[in-house]
């Protein structure tokens, strides 16, 4: 494992982005949501999934120039077509209406299209957070998950994830599989075999073989109940005009955005009650008391980054200059 500071993790990240094609918002979004999942501990979401991004950038897949169009033609709905971008530029040119919104409406929401996949959906949630909001965030992909025993992958993973201020803010952030896509890839990786209830192979039969797994589609969890709440948030993220998951084309091949969506709602608290956050801080500290759970307070905190090995070398070597011919 290789340790660095954070500092040094982002600049390799925004000098990887920028050399794949990204301009300065997409590197400085991405490494901000980057750096962010990787401080949660959320390392499949974070320099592993940015390695998604770059191929991405470099064929097509992603516009590394996005121009997105913000429009906010009712006071609290705000949408924003994100250019065949990364959703996070498209979030950061929105947020400013969507915080002005919110403020003066005590809810906004703000429904983005025509985006590459969200990355790790807590950043955004976790964002509104950290400004007093109460957030709620759903978000489609390209299909990965078979629902209602349907035999091939028709819809994402299609994460929630909901968040409360707080110091840090309380964040829950999941998907509505069995197990998220990245798992299944590392364990075909490395050769190893998976839990019977985790996929289909591309015959629509459950399997052991994760690489078997990776032609097929992975579960909901759940049964019906996976099912049901993937399709809502797949409803909810296509709002604006953003693809079904069964249309979108593949977010790890081809040259072809995949425009998928997502949902996002914020609160603010004081609108409700002034209160609010006071008890629900009391409840939390009574739950934490009694039974020892504490909500939204799974993910870890991490003080300095440890890349594997390979990794580190492939993001460093994916910021170095191409030799001249």
């Amino acid at each position: 494992m290789i340790e660095l500071d954070w500092d040094r993790l982002a600049s390799l990240c925004a000098t990887a982005i920028t050399k794949a094609g990204g301009d300065e918002a997409t590197a400085a979004a991405l490494t901000d949501a980057v750096v962010a999942a990787e401080r949660r501990g959320n390392s499949p979401v974070g320099v592993a999934h940015l390695m998604d991004y770059l191929d991405s950038l470099r064929c097509g897949r992603i516009n590394g120039t996005p121009r997105p169009v913000v429009r906010n033609d009712r006071r609290s709905v705000i949408t924003a077509a994100a250019d065949d971008g990364i959703a996070q530029v498209a979030y950061h040119a929105a947020r400013p209406a969507l915080l002005h919104a919110v403020r003066e409406c005590g809810v906004a929401v703000l429904s983005i299209s025509e985006s590459y996949t969200v990355g790790e959906l807590g950043y955004y949630a976790f964002d509104l957070a950290a400004e007093g909001l109460v957030a709620l965030a759903a978000a489609n992909s390209t299909p990965l998950m078979s629902v209602y025993g349907a035999p091939d992958a028709i819809a994402g993973t299609n994460p929630l994830s909901f968040a409360l201020p707080g110091d840090p803010p309380r964040l829950v952030d999941q998907a509505s599989s069995a197990v998220a896509w990245v798992r299944l890839r590392n364990a075909a990786a490395a050769g190893e075999s998976i839990p019977p209830d985790w996929a289909f192979d591309a015959d629509g039969n459950p399997t052991t073989d994760a690489k078997a797994a990776l032609l097929g589609a992975v579960l909901p969890f759940g049964g019906i109940k996976g099912s049901n709440l993937a399709s809502i948030i797949e409803l909810l993220a296509v709002l604006s005009g953003a693809s079904f998951s069964i249309d979108a084309p593949d977010f790890a091949s081809g040259d072809t955005p995949p425009r998928v969506g997502m949902f996002l709602v914020a609160l603010d608290p004081d609108a409700f009650s002034a209160d609010y956050l006071d008890r629900v801080d009391s409840h939390f500290e009574r739950l934490r008391d009694r039974y020892g759970i504490d909500f939204g307070r799974y993910y870890s905190s991490v003080e300095r980054p440890r890349l594997p090995d390979d990794l580190f070398a492939r993001l460093e070597k994916a910021g170095q200059p191409t030799p001249a011919s």
